[in-house]
């Protein structure tokens, strides 16, 4: 199967937690990139040069200048053209790995077309940029068994984590509930492009450990600060509370705190400090 192919994924299949038997999983996978922004390029970045076998990308947003600084598909040509997202980040998803499927879907992700755009994956990354689809992803995800991987940036900052039905507290479990959220307009922060590399390289990280089924993947949510910089590992704490999404007893989002009991997970009304951003409000 890897004839012609050894050279291409030598250094990462020599890896002991990977080996070819690992490479051929991934060869064998199929991942949904929901978005593809700052943080779904460098992830469909990197899973396509990973050898994942068959990607689909999800976004109806076109390319303008905005996007260059800090989404790495994109050229000036793409953002001159107004090119669709998902039509140009395929165009170099396959110059960078001919041996790859890589599927472009102009859309937006709604309830519509969720169910029928996830339900042949075997997994889902967030790439998204507001709530309300991500609420979708972990509905859709709950529902067919689907592990995805959420990630969010904002300023210099960043979360991540995985989510794995009937293993790990879903996104509703932490975040609330997903009548609360929105798609609508927000005011735009400024962004680190750092912050999206970072993420989403964790983001994959434990993608690849997801697809291969290695059990030892992070059960907790991961906050970044490139800038400081600092990196801490939250563990989400046990409820009595019953959540509407995923069935389970798990996560509200009073009771998530860090592994040393301290900071809890959504800052109060009033931040500690004047500077300090909403982490846990709309993220990109």
């Amino acid at each position: 199967m890897f004839a012609g192919r050894a050279e291409r994924y030598s250094r990462q299949a020599t890896l002991p937690q990977i080996g070819w038997r690992g490479q051929e999983r991934l060869a064998a996978a199929a991942v949904v990139v929901v978005g593809c922004g700052g943080l779904g390029t460098v992830a469909a970045g990197l899973l396509a040069r990973a050898g994942v076998g068959r990607l689909r990308l999800v976004d109806s947003d076109h390319v303008e200048l905005v996007n260059l600084a800090g989404q790495v598909l994109f050229d000036e040509e793409d953002a001159q053209a107004g090119r669709p997202k998902a039509l140009a980040a395929a165009e170099r998803l396959r110059a960078a790995n001919p041996t790859i499927c890589v599927e472009p879907v102009v859309a937006r992700l709604t309830s519509t077309n969720a169910d029928r755009l996830l339900r042949d994956a075997h997994l889902v990354l967030d790439g998204t940029d507001n709530d309300a689809t991500r609420h979708l992803i972990n509905r859709i995800c709950v529902k067919r068994g689907i592990p995805w991987v959420f990630a969010a940036v904002m300023e210099s900052y960043g979360l991540t984590m995985n989510i794995v039905p009937g293993e790990t507290p879903c996104f509703a479990c932490i975040f609330g509930n997903p009548g609360r959220a929105t798609s609508g307009q927000r005011q735009e922060k400024g962004l680190l492009p750092a912050i999206t590399h970072i993420v989403a390289s964790l983001q994959v990280g434990q993608a690849i450990r997801l697809l291969l089924e290695d059990d030892s993947y992070s059960r907790g949510l991961l906050y970044i600060d490139a800038w400081e910089p600092v990196l801490e590992r939250l563990v989400v704490k046990g409820s009595r509370t019953e959540c509407r999404i995923c069935g389970a007893c798990t996560a509200t989002t009073a009771n998530p705190v860090n592994e040393k009991g301290a900071r809890p997970l959504r800052p109060s009304p009033e931040p500690a400090s004047a500077g300090a951003p909403n982490l846990f409000g709309q993220m990109r």
